[in-house]
């Protein structure tokens, strides 16, 4: 309760005070009313927040900080019910501004209590990010900022709530009320994680319900380092390779370190200049406002010129990463490249480079990662990587270099981290299938498609006629033009040696059928940054899914009260449209028919349109089970209205009205 009605005084004490400067610019009377119950309202609540402070303050021990709170609090509290009573000005006055003074001396005892002492002058110091290694003290490093993060406001030395003491490791080793934290070398009896794995509504589960809780991460951390035997002394270096403690810890020591932001001396680019160097064929990105790195990535093997890298000259002084994959890189774009003195990453994988073509990389003394996979790099790369001083990562999956070549490298250069992919136990893996370019299944007559795969030398078979391609099958080379007229799904399958044939990948595309010149709704649906707009949804050519409908911009949602009232216009000479499809979907929590009625009227006047077509749904319950998982009562429907043969109609309007306290979900209109 202290917490929560301690925001009344702290707001309406101040409020009296600004309140005072305006007493000349308001009637006297309406100022001595209001000035009135704002005096009451405040002592009032001052008193309940004071008493409710009083039996709070009985849970941990009495420190320093705990009793200037206090009984600062309290004297703010007879000031205030003080006030009630004064009836000259300057004495009011005199008495409310010392009252303000107070309540920030009070609020900031309070907020030491719960969040530490530097709570609100942290963020106005520069801390100095320290970098961990393998030397900094496992508990130090790792456990101690957990336990700070998650338990330190209730457990510090203002504040011992349980009569434990966090803020320390001597505090940690005292124990509380309930004994000590932990038992080294025992975790399963230690009292630390007794308390995190009990049930968090049970009252004695630490982090109380409500409060920030450990991750599993931080369990498993927290865990291992009391097996290992609760030393705050020991270090990453001192434990052998296979310890549970020191493989955890590894990997929270290269993410925390590689999550440390870089400060760079050199200057900014101008933004004009970086504006300039973008094309559709180069990206050139600095990485944050606060700072002058650019990240340029280049693509197209097909459109790439030389002139992509050397146009980069104005800024190489600021090109920190660099991605060049794919690309015809040859020696001379290597010596560009060497010129850029800050380059910290640079990719050139499935690039045409050579060990030798590499040799002038010797002057990146800043690179950390270069990234080789899939070139035509050997062994003797070794010459390079020992001009490279801050080199921490090196790529080399799916190069000539075998894996005795890079044993021998990893003993030479025990710095450098090599990734050499994924190590076959002998047994051929599956391709992952084909994917769709353009990712649209929506398409016009005589619209082409284009089919791809994520990996390199692939080769795609395909059928159009439902039958499942084999490696007989037609091979995909260029864009394939669909033939909307054939209802037989789209089939392809992906092939390379060594490798076991993918899935299949099965394409249904569906006639987009005419699109409207103007599209109107009466309301777009329901105002949600979740959901979409229905002037879009309903004619991008772009199907949600099969599965339940969802709060995605995918869908637009509609009530009982603000139905779909949409109306198309096909302009003065429009097309002969035979039949219209209405999609909606049902939300997977729902459990009735949502869609009351469906009305679709059409016209040459939007204001004398004529009734074509009413559907009523009767709001039956939906099939389901308790866990609401998608199953076909939930599908998305499809209704078909026929248009009459021989009419023409220059507008449509389709009405979709859900029933009561229930939500449509719309996703496309097609007019065939």
């Amino acid at each position: 309760m202290h917490p929560l009605v301690l925001h009344f005084p702290i707001a309406f004490i101040v409020l009296l005070a600004i309140f005072s400067f305006f007493k000349k610019q308001i009637e006297a009377e309406t100022y001595k009313n209001i000035n009135r119950f704002l005096i009451v309202f405040t002592a009032f609540t001052t008193v309940i927040a004071t008493i409710m402070g009083l039996f709070l303050s009985m849970e941990g021990d009495t420190t320093d900080l705990m009793t200037l709170h206090k009984w600062f609090g309290v004297g703010i509290c007879f000031l205030v019910y003080v006030l009630t009573f004064v009836k000259k000005e300057k004495v009011f006055n005199a008495l409310l501004y010392v009252g303000v003074i107070g309540v920030v001396f009070v609020g900031h005892y309070g907020a030491g209590l719960t969040h530490g002492t530097n709570f609100i002058t942290e963020p106005l110091v520069k801390t100095k990010v320290v970098k961990l290694n393998e030397e900094t003290p496992i508990f130090q490093g790792f456990v101690k900022p957990v336990l700070d993060s998650k338990c330190l406001s209730c457990h510090n030395s203002e504040k011992r709530k349980g009569e434990l003491d966090m803020s320390s490791f001597e505090g940690m080793m005292h124990g509380g009320k309930g004994g000590k934290l932990w038992i080294a070398g025992n975790p399963e009896k230690s009292a630390l994680l007794k308390r995190v794995h009990l049930p968090e509504d049970n009252k004695k589960h630490m982090p109380p319900q409500g409060k920030k809780q450990l991750t599993k991460g931080e369990i498993q951390l927290i865990n291992a380092w009391i097996k290992q035997g609760a030393d705050n002394k020991i270090a990453l270096a001192q434990l052998p390779e296979e310890d549970g403690l020191k493989q955890i810890t590894s990997k929270l020591l290269a993410s925390k370190n590689k999550s440390i932001e870089p400060v760079f001396a050199f200057n900014f680019a101008k933004t004009e200049i970086i504006d300039g160097l973008q094309n559709p064929f180069r990206s050139v990105i600095q990485k944050s406002p606060a700072s002058p790195a650019i990240e340029v990535v280049i693509n197209g093997r097909e459109t790439y010129r030389p002139e992509f890298l050397t146009d980069l000259s104005s800024i190489k002084e600021q090109i920190v990463s660099l991605n060049l994959s794919f690309l015809p890189v040859d020696k001379s774009s290597i010596d560009f490249i060497s010129s850029l003195s800050n380059l910290n990453n640079l990719l050139l994988n499935f690039t045409d480079v050579t060990t030798n073509d590499l040799s002038g990389l010797k002057t990146c003394v800043n690179l950390k990662t270069l990234s080789l996979s899939g070139t035509k790099v050997d062994v003797e790369i070794k010459d390079l990587l020992k001009q490279l001083p801050k080199l921490e990562t090196l790529y080399l999956w799916n190069t000539e270099i075998n894996n005795e070549a890079i044993d021998g490298l990893k003993l030479e250069f025990p710095n450098v981290h090599f990734e050499t992919g994924f190590k076959s136990d002998g047994k051929a893996l599956k391709l992952t299938p084909p994917v769709l370019l353009s990712e649209k299944t929506i398409i016009s007559k005589g619209d082409f498609i284009e089919l791809g795969h994520k990996m390199p030398g692939v080769e795609i078979r395909y059928t159009t006629d439902g039958t499942v391609p084999t490696k007989s099958s037609k091979l995909f080379k260029t864009p394939i033009q669909v033939d909307l007229k054939n209802k037989k799904p789209f089939k392809a399958i992906a092939y390379k040696k060594g490798w076991l044939a993918s899935n299949v990948k099965t394409i249904k595309f569906i006639d987009k059928g005419y699109t409207p010149k103007q599209f109107e709704v009466t309301y777009e649906g329901e105002n949600n940054e979740f959901i979409g707009v229905a002037s879009r949804i309903l004619i991008d050519h772009n199907k949600a899914g099969n599965g339940t409908a969802n709060s995605t911009p995918s869908w637009a949602a509609f009530n009982f009260n603000n139905p779909l009232n949409a109306l198309a216009y096909f302009g003065e000479n429009p097309p002969t449209i035979k039949h219209i499809i209405f999609n909606y979907g049902v939300h997977k929590w729902s459990k009735t028919e949502p869609l009351a009625t469906l009305e679709v009227w059409a016209g040459q006047d939007k204001n004398n349109l004529t009734l074509l077509k009413q559907i009523k749904k009767t709001p039956r319950k939906l099939k389901g089970d308790k866990k609401n998982q998608d199953i076909e009562d939930k599908r998305p429907r499809r209704l078909k209205i026929e248009v009459p043969k021989n009419k023409i109609f220059k507008y449509y309007k389709i009405i979709a009205t859900p029933h009561k306290k229930s939500r449509i979900y719309v996703d496309q209109l097609y007019f065939y």
